[in-house]
């Protein structure tokens, strides 16, 4: 197989996925000639159902680290998935649904609708469920190989933890009897859930599949095969629920945005008493309430990376704009 001219990230990917798929065949070939060859002459080293099987296992965890970033990766420039990168730049798909919301609705309500996507904890979520992967793909390893009980189960232990805390993390609050929220604070939840539902259910299952069956495996005799199986199962769940988070914390950038980014708007029929204006981009385009405008421009500071972009900083006590606490 010749080399290819220099290519792009994805074609690098496109590569490497193309190089683990010959090295896979190849040891495939291996092994099922171990296995024919096992029926007669000399007696072979290794059984060769367990060298197929670990063969396999082998493969199957080489495809799943190269493909993994492709499932995960944004397929378009529209997707709530993207890079944050992309939604704190660029304008909110036209099918989201605080797309097409007013602008003085949208300020008026961004102390709540920040403090309701913040609720889901993204900070921590990924990073958490990152090691919850890191870990299931060690105990894969500890699997192969005899004589790692202890280290084992020491994993496992650690793995339930993280996956309580992802479950923690992104459970819905409990029903309060406060009055019905306003439509665009229904309509910011509503466009949170519909990514967190399906990542909870993802998470859930894979902490279900770890606690009733892969520690009651753990604990027989001679189960380290049927152990390694499982864990594979639960590193596909766990795989799942990583491209659910994604478009959970895509989600929410979109809120923060929709709540946050105000270049080019016009805001002159906001109510901006008592609202908290901290960290609202703009532009010279943007306009505001008269007798607002020049305390909003004393308390803004450029943008270094977007010419012409300003954001309110924390304005002192004694003007009409409140800092953020």
């Amino acid at each position: 197989m010749s080399d290819p001219a220099p290519a792009s990230n994805g074609q690098c990917s496109e590569r490497t996925l193309e190089d683990v798929l010959a090295l896979a065949h190849g040891a495939l070939r291996v092994a099922v000639r171990d296995r024919l060859s096992a029926q007669g002459g000399l007696p072979e080293l290794r059984d060769p159902d367990l060298a197929l099987s670990r063969t396999l296992a082998r493969m199957h965890r080489a495809l799943g680290t190269s493909v993994s970033p492709r499932l995960t990766r944004p397929p378009g420039p529209d997707r709530e998935g993207a890079p944050a990168g992309h939604l704190e730049s660029g304008l909110l798909s036209l099918s989201h649904p605080l797309a097409d919301r007013l602008a003085p609705v949208r300020i008026k309500y961004r102390h709540h609708a920040l403090q309701t996507a913040l609720s889901y904890g993204i900070t921590d979520l990924m990073p958490t469920l990152a090691g919850a992967r890191r870990i299931t793909e060690n105990v894969i390893g500890l699997l192969e190989f005899e004589d790692n009980d202890l280290q084992v189960r020491a994993s496992v232990q650690r793995l339930e933890k993280l996956l309580e805390q992802v479950e923690n993390l992104v459970e819905e609050p409990p029903a309060t009897t406060k009055p019905t929220p306003p439509d665009y604070l229904s309509a910011v939840r509503q466009s949170l859930e519909v990514h967190a539902r399906p990542l909870l259910r993802a998470v859930h299952d894979a902490h279900r599949l770890l606690r009733e069956e892969l520690v009651p495996m753990l604990a027989e005799p001679d189960s380290a095969m049927d152990s390694e199986m499982l864990t594979r199962d639960l590193s596909d769940d766990l795989d799942q629920a990583w491209a659910k988070a994604h478009d959970l914390s895509g989600a929410v950038k979109a809120v923060q945005k929709a709540s946050n980014d105000f270049v080019g708007q016009d805001l002159r029929q906001a109510n901006l008493e008592g609202a908290r204006l901290a960290g609202v981009r703009w532009d010279a385009s943007t306009t505001w309430p008269e007798e607002w405008e020049p305390l909003i421009r004393r308390a803004s500071a450029p943008v270094d990376e977007e010419p012409g972009v300003l954001v309110i900083a924390a304005e002192p006590s004694t003007t009409r704009v409140p800092a953020d606490t």
